[in-house]
């Protein structure tokens, strides 16, 4: 009879352990970033970068945010047509620096 109440014990108590308060305490800062968001069109000269977030762990919508070269950062609804056109545009410019060659590498001979 006491190992089965011990067994029962043990149970409870690991359901009442607080795991899911120590989970939560340390994915705190994974809240959404953005509490509003700007229509208006951002030229595309002065964005220093862009970061786009899938929503999870926190926040239930895609987020995007945009450093400018003056500092600031500017949260912007990542479905609007200017937005896209913007992110398409910065895609292909990257992929043309890129994608040139590689300066040679001089090697040194050994005697």
């Amino acid at each position: 009879m006491r190992p089965s109440l011990a067994a029962v014990l043990l149970l409870l108590a690991s359901c009442l352990a607080p795991g899911h308060g120590i989970l939560e305490a340390n994915y705190t800062s994974l809240k959404c970033k953005c509490s509003k968001t700007i229509s208006r069109p951002v030229h595309p000269n002065i964005i220093e970068r862009i970061q786009v977030t899938p929503p999870g762990n926190g926040c239930p919508k895609f987020e995007a945010l945009i450093w400018t070269r003056s500092k600031q950062i500017l949260c912007v609804n990542p479905q609007d047509r200017w937005f896209k056109m913007v992110l398409k545009y910065r895609r292909s410019h990257r992929k043309a620096l890129s994608s040139t060659p590689p300066a040679p590498v001089s090697k040194k001979r050994t005697t």
